[in-house]
């Protein structure tokens, strides 16, 4: 790509941003207008971005990685792509939803140790540890780092801290310590230490001594047990079961719940 392309595609991704960032519910429900498949169709989208409606700023991420991986290694447009992911990500005005797009594509594109890898890194757990920010994105921050970590590696051991540390933070909904647990569950490999880990958070969750009626019916959804070891599937069943048995002893139930709480009480004494 020459200097003025180039120069285009990063005015056009700043402006997609600034859009994003100022209407980002209606941005983000856009339809994809198409899916590049080749460099010169990744460029002609990125020419675009800002200006036409049906383009996120995951699509933009897409194009962007198909403009890298299609160009030669050591090339000058490999070194602009990961350039303009950093520009980006770094900008105070992208949201976290982009920035974690942003930080994933380039955490996955630079060179295994290098620099830029490693603010991306950074970037994602800084996410990942935020309560300013809605907390399914600090979630999708630390599963991101996970997915895209070379298994055994330090940056996945941080990524698994960081979804562990989400269960457990203070104040958050039953509904949103099982979202960071079941993050961890559903990524990891069966059976392995992580999911088990995944697993023993989400007991503790479904332990809690406070947890309302609608909480137990989020938490125990379709009676599902997480595929774990034979011992923390029994767990989990035990779990759920003195939870329902805790959520029994409520005053403020209505008949119709209490109808409910009965027919899954003896669910679980029978299984």
């Amino acid at each position: 790509m020459n200097e003025n392309i180039q120069q285009e595609i990063t005015l056009a991704c700043v402006t997609l941003l600034q859009k994003n960032a100022a209407d980002y519910e209606t941005a983000s429900n856009c339809a994809v207008l198409h899916e590049p498949k080749t460099k010169r169709e990744a460029i002609e989208m990125l020419l675009k971005a800002g200006s036409e409606p049906g383009i996120t700023f995951g699509s933009v991420s897409d194009a962007l990685w198909i403009v890298y991986k299609r160009s030669k290694p050591a090339s000058q447009t490999r070194q602009w792509v990961l350039q303009l992911l950093l520009d980006l990500v770094r900008r105070e005005d992208i949201t976290a939803s982009d920035a974690i797009e942003v930080a994933g594509t380039l955490y996955s594109l630079s060179p295994q140790g290098s620099g830029e890898q490693q603010e991306a890194v950074q970037i994602l757990l800084a996410l990942a540890k935020r309560r300013d920010i809605p907390f399914g994105d600090a979630v999708e921050a630390a599963h991101t780092l996970y997915v895209r970590s070379p298994k055994g590696s330090n940056e996945r051991q941080q990524a698994i801290e960081a979804l562990l540390a989400q269960a457990r933070w203070p104040d958050t909904t039953a509904g949103q310590a099982q979202e960071a647990a079941l993050a961890l569950c559903y990524a990891s490999a069966y059976p392995s230490k992580e999911r088990n880990q995944g697993i023993q958070a989400l007991i503790e969750v479904i332990k809690r001594p406070d947890l309302s009626f609608e909480d137990a019916v989020e938490l125990d959804y379709l009676k599902s047990i997480v595929a774990g070891t034979k011992t923390l599937e029994k767990q989990q069943q035990v779990a759920k079961r003195q939870m329902w048995e805790t959520v029994a002893k409520r005053s403020d139930l209505t008949s119709e719940q209490r109808a409910q709480l009965a027919e899954t009480l003896d669910y679980y004494r029978n299984n």
